[in-house]
């Protein structure tokens, strides 16, 4: 009898460890998942943030790139003029009126080629305004919008002084290549510090 006591003590203790592992195996199966289900959300969620900062980086280097290039363009441009040096005569504003003119008959009569450089170089100038998407709060600043008007005036008085009178005066090109050295020096300056 003791046996069968036992026997149906331990078949109670079975079937109370089947009844406690039948509630309690759905509800560990139940948190797990929900488990599994919150841990792949949050680990989607920094995957996409972490992909969202690598294209902005990639966004932002390409515009510095694509700004570099247009620098580059405009600068190779804006020095054109050293490699015409040879066909433009350049005359010091000391010089008198009458020195200039007997050097500039001269020329006339040697039939030296006059250099359009400074009417290309304006056309670049212009050229770049073109690309205001890519600078697009350096066009808004004063300081921009001052040196490109300095630089235009000088380009357009070089170009008047050597159409007109075949000489350009020397302190008409040094305000050129202050200009210009101005002009790129804020344009470098943008590029980098939007980076």
């Amino acid at each position: 009898m003791l046996l069968l006591n036992n026997l149906a003590g331990i078949e109670k203790c079975n079937e109370f460890g089947d009844y406690i592992g039948g509630v309690l195996n759905p509800l560990f199966t139940l948190l797990s998942t929900a488990a599994i289900i919150y841990l792949t959300y949050i680990i989607a969620k920094n995957e996409d943030k972490k992909a969202e900062k690598s294209i902005e980086t990639q966004k932002r280097i390409t515009l510095n790139q694509m700004r570099q290039e247009s620098l580059s363009r405009l600068s190779d441009k804006l020095n054109m003029f050293v490699y015409e040096l040879d066909k433009i005569n350049i005359a010091s504003a000391d010089d008198s009126k009458f020195v200039k003119k007997v050097i500039a008959n001269n020329i006339k009569k040697e039939k030296n080629e006059k250099s359009f450089i400074w009417l290309v170089i304006l056309s670049e100038l212009e050229n770049f305004l073109q690309n205001e998407y890519l600078f697009a709060n350096l066009f808004e600043e004063e300081a921009f919008d001052k040196a490109y008007k300095l630089l235009t005036e000088t380009l357009s008085k070089l170009s008047q002084e050597q159409g007109e009178q075949i000489l350009i005066e020397d302190k008409s090109l040094e305000k050129y290549i202050d200009s210009k050295q101005k002009f790129i020096t804020l344009i470098g300056s943008y590029i980098y510090s939007e980076f």
